[in-house]
């Protein structure tokens, strides 16, 4: 018989390296836009952490402070841990829910733009900074990490995918438009 505190330790794990993949893609994305376009490595995380973590409205754009930097990763990898255990809690009833492979779909999408809200009410300093095009493409990289990760993770979801398409009526006791005879 299976011991439910392993499935709890797996799901645990499954979630951390879902939300670490993510959290990573998006170090790198910010990490090569710094130096690209700023010509210094690490003003993303120094400016975030200052800003939202260290509350000051006016934070250096030239000058990388490495408590902000060091709070900032830490706060960044906390929370794609724990958006990595929703996704797996997710993805694990997905295998059996239609309800839950919508509600994976809708999480995305929140996801996706849910940062740069948060960013365009932080400041006007970060509401600069960070054009929306970057934040989406950061986004997209990391929930299309996270979600490709899962979805090798749990074939049993393509399998219920094929089954029954998100929008598609079920079979049994389906209700349709057609006249009754």
């Amino acid at each position: 018989m299976n011991d439910p505190t392993d499935t709890v330790h797996a799901n645990g794990r499954e979630g951390m390296i879902a939300g670490l993949l993510g959290a990573s893609v998006v170090a790198v994305f910010y990490l090569l836009f710094d130096v690209g376009v700023r010509g210094e490595a690490m003003i993303t995380p120094s400016v975030l952490g200052e800003v939202l973590l260290m509350r000051r409205p006016d934070p250096s754009l030239s000058a990388v402070n490495g408590t902000a930097v060091g709070l900032y990763t830490l706060v960044h990898g906390v929370a794609f841990i724990l958006f990595g255990m929703l996704l797996t809690a997710l993805a694990h009833r997905s295998e059996h829910s239609d309800l839950a492979r919508y509600a994976v779909v809708q999480v995305f999408i929140v996801f996706l733009v849910f940062f740069y809200g948060l960013l365009a009410v932080a400041s006007s300093t970060t509401r600069g900074v960070f054009p929306f095009w970057s934040v989406l493409a950061a986004n997209l990289l990391a929930a299309a990490t996270m979600g490709t990760y899962l979805w090798k993770a749990h074939p049993r979801i393509r399998a219920a995918i094929l089954r029954n398409p998100l929008g598609a009526a079920r079979e049994e006791g389906a209700v349709t438009n057609a006249p009754q005879a």
